[in-house]
């Protein structure tokens, strides 16, 4: 009689096979499900009130097990919730991997049912049963001691997505469901983004989970995952919208981002840091040893974290998109403060620090030139006591490597030993690598002096020559060559180096000039020094004044004013400094010149692109003041002088 009240006072159910004609699967899932309330609910419910009933849905989800009867060793676990997306999935995840963690469950029976009441509406709400056969009584201790907490995480997870996906990466979600996961996010960006997100996106999703193995997926959450891949997606779009502006400029996009990776060691809190960056012709790269430079400039004690480095070319719009993983040497996190350093000044390094690749050159050695040489130097030599002369000239480069062929001449006498080039380099301990050509004897001083030529070959890695834009500098390269042979063979005299040795004199004055700030923009004060023109000037201009024309090229650089010329005066001289001007400055300060008959001596120019900016700057050398007046007079009819009075050093 008990069962036909039940059955009289509990409301209708229906399934997805209420609409079926098979008629006896209706009924046998409506019965299933209503047996399994009947189990579940308080007894209370078959008094005619509804109430209990309406309380036991409000409080959902509800999680009861209890023991098979007759048998200590089965458990069933039922569940009634209301209905989600994945939410059965993630409850049996949950039991079968945590019940008993790292054991391999039996699981007799599992049910499950989605179900209305249309009684009372048309939320759809899910059933669920597993039934576990446990092995002996410590099995069934251990289940007592994890199932209250067991618990509370699936009714958690039941109510939040956020928690449900939280708890099974903490609890080690594996790679391919974390795969799903990704998919499940990016989906859901596109259906609530549609404006900002297209089906392209998947592509990039697609790339993105080829690219990172397993390793990379369990250590890190699927948000962060899914971050990377919508980055990449939108510095992807908004370059390429950049570059239809302006094409002809460097673009940078940067994102930064403290996340924690999840290792079986522990925990690690890192920095990872999205790049995207546009490249002007195919024959320049950006990769991660360049992205690490770059940071290491402003933050010295961080090094990558391993397996974190991935990369996206977009070969059709020249658009690198790159990730990766840095943490401190010692530990730690990163300070708001270094992380805002970097936001500020890693675009520019990164800008500087695009690598152009160049292909090997064919360049056989003139045979002609290395005799002229020969014979060049053989009449510099014409009294005993003369040092030997050597012509020190860049033979090429391969790969890594550096080759510069030298042609040696040094007086013997017949009465005193003496031994090979060769032999002396062979005793030193040196990186320089020697390669014989000829020797040869072109000549006698006074009959008692033998002139010997050695023709050879060097060779050196160029790695330790590179500049920050990762280009080689054949005037350090030479430098150092010159300095190694003299340490071999002893003083020599150079013959096609005093005007570069001047240059580098120069150089070092201004360096040192400038100070702290002359290290910091070490690579841009060069590529200043190296602008000037005409280039006898720069062994001979003032290096105070060099100085002054640096200081001006900072200023403009940190404004970006364009359009204006600047100008800077002294007793001796006059400077301006013009940043993408809309008129040709240097035609029409040539031409002003001209009209006003100014040696060329007074005058010292300088051009240089940086970046995506152009900047030139002029030195007028006179303490004649109306000649200077009249000068300053015409230049301001061809543009806008603004006068700087503050300089960065």
């Amino acid at each position: 009689m008990q069962s036909q009240v039940s059955s009289r006072q509990f409301p209708a159910i229906e399934t997805v096979f209420n609409e079926s004609l098979d008629i006896s699967r209706s009924l046998l899932y409506q019965n299933s499900i209503r047996a399994a309330l009947n189990r579940l609910v308080s007894p209370d419910l078959f008094d005619g009130d509804d109430k209990i009933l309406l309380d036991f849905f409000k409080k959902l989800p509800s999680l009861q097990w209890k023991e098979y009867q007759g048998s200590s060793n089965h458990l069933s676990l039922s569940l009634v919730c209301r209905h989600r997306i994945n939410g059965v999935k993630f409850f049996y995840e949950m039991v079968t991997r945590w019940l008993l963690p790292g054991r391999r469950l039996l699981m007799p029976t599992f049910f499950c049912c989605d179900f209305k009441l249309p009684e009372w509406g048309q939320e759809l709400f899910t059933f669920c049963e597993i039934a576990i056969s446990l092995e002996d009584s410590s099995q069934w201790e251990m289940v007592r001691q994890t199932l209250p907490v067991l618990e509370s995480e699936i009714k958690l997870g039941l109510v939040s997505v956020y928690h449900a996906h939280r708890m099974l990466e903490i609890k080690g979600l594996s790679g391919d469901e974390k795969t799903t996961l990704i998919q499940e996010r990016i989906l859901s960006f596109l259906k609530k983004r549609p404006e900002e997100f297209d089906d392209e996106i998947f592509r990039l999703m697609q790339h993105f989970l080829v690219m990172c193995g397993r390793e990379f997926k369990s250590a890190r959450e699927y948000r962060l995952m899914s971050r990377i891949v919508y980055v990449f997606y939108l510095f992807e779009r908004d370059l390429a919208l950049q570059l239809e502006e302006a094409p002809h400029e460097r673009h940078v996009r940067l994102k930064f981002s403290k996340t924690t990776l999840q290792l079986p060691f522990g925990n690690k809190r890192v920095l990872g840091i999205v790049v995207g960056i546009n490249f002007f012709n195919e024959t320049e790269v950006f990769e991660k040893r360049h992205l690490l430079e770059g940071i290491k400039l402003h933050l010295s004690d961080v090094h990558e974290v391993e397996g974190s480095y991935l990369t996206h070319l977009v070969n059709e719009s020249r658009i690198q998109l790159l990730y990766l993983e840095v943490e401190k040497d010692a530990g730690g996190e990163f300070s708001l403060s270094e992380i805002q350093r970097l936001r500020q000044l890693l675009p520019q390094e990164l800008k500087a620090g695009v690598e152009k690749l160049t292909r090997p050159l064919f360049m056989p050695r003139n045979e002609e030139e290395v005799m002229r040489n020969i014979i060049t130097l053989a009449q510099q030599l014409k009294f005993p006591k003369d040092l030997p002369q050597v012509i020190i000239s860049f033979d090429g480069q391969a790969d890594e490597e550096l080759s510069f062929t030298i042609v040696l001449l040094r007086l013997l006498s017949h009465v005193e030993p003496h031994i090979s080039i060769e032999e002396m380099f062979q005793k030193a301990d040196t990186e320089l690598r020697f390669y014989s050509d000829r020797i040869k004897r072109v000549g006698m001083l006074r009959k008692k002096y033998a002139k010997e030529a050695t023709v050879f070959r060097v060779k050196l890695s160029a790695l330790c020559f590179l500049r920050a834009d990762h280009s080689v500098d054949l005037l350090k390269a030479r430098h150092h060559v010159k300095t190694e042979l003299q340490r071999i063979v002893g003083e020599v005299r150079d013959f096609n180096g005093g005007m570069i040795a001047k240059q580098e004199e120069q150089f070092t004055v201004l360096k040192n000039l400038c100070g702290e700030l002359g290290k910091k923009e070490e690579s841009l004060l060069e590529n200043f020094f190296h602008s000037i023109y005409p280039i006898e000037m720069r062994s001979f201009v003032s290096p105070e004044r060099l100085k002054t024309l640096f200081c001006m090229l900072l200023d403009v650089l940190d404004g970006k004013k364009g359009g204006v010329c600047f100008r800077k005066e002294d007793a001796k001289a006059i400077y301006l400094m013009n940043f993408n001007g809309s008129v040709d400055f240097k035609e029409k300060t040539n031409e002003i010149a001209s009209v006003l008959r100014i040696p060329g001596s007074q005058l010292v120019r300088m051009s240089l692109q940086v970046f995506d900016c152009l900047c030139e700057g002029v030195i007028f050398q006179s303490e004649d003041m109306d000649l200077r007046a009249e000068w300053m007079k015409r230049i301001s009819l061809c543009t806008q002088i603004q006068v700087l009075e503050g300089l960065s050093v």
